[in-house]
């Protein structure tokens, strides 16, 4: 079971090494970015995502350059579900801090974790630090 887990680790981390790999110019060159995000070092910022985990089994799985960014949090906010409702969508917050100026971006994954890591939804997040 501990050697299946570690594939299935290794398997997700090549995932997101790929995703993450660019050969040249930007990482929006090769694919649909969302909304440039433009912070000061220093200054955390949240990224909200649509969610609906406790249902589906998708979850939100995040890269990011740790030399330019670090993950301060991350919390999911119930949808507006009335009682004996399942299923109701939420939002997952990401928060993270900006450590020194420059430019990176964030890679958010949703995925079933046990599905081969079969990726649902790709969002990509530049990042400029000043």
């Amino acid at each position: 079971m501990k050697r299946l887990a570690s594939i299935f680790l290794a398997a997700i981390a090549a995932v997101l090494l790929a995703l993450a790999t660019v050969s040249a110019g930007s990482i929006c060159d090769n694919a649909p970015c969302e909304e440039v995000i433009n912070v000061t070092a220093g200054e955390n910022f949240t990224i909200e995502l649509e969610s609906n985990a406790g249902s589906t089994g998708f979850e939100w799985w995040n890269q990011f350059d740790t030399e330019y960014l670090s993950l301060v949090s991350s919390s999911e906010l119930s949808g507006n579900a009335k009682p004996g409702w399942v299923g109701v969508p939420g939002k997952k917050l990401f928060e993270f801090s900006a450590k020194k100026p420059g430019s990176t971006q964030v890679i958010m994954l949703l995925l079933q974790p046990w599905e081969n890591s079969t990726v649902e939804e790709r969002k990509i997040f530049p990042v400029n630090i000043s």
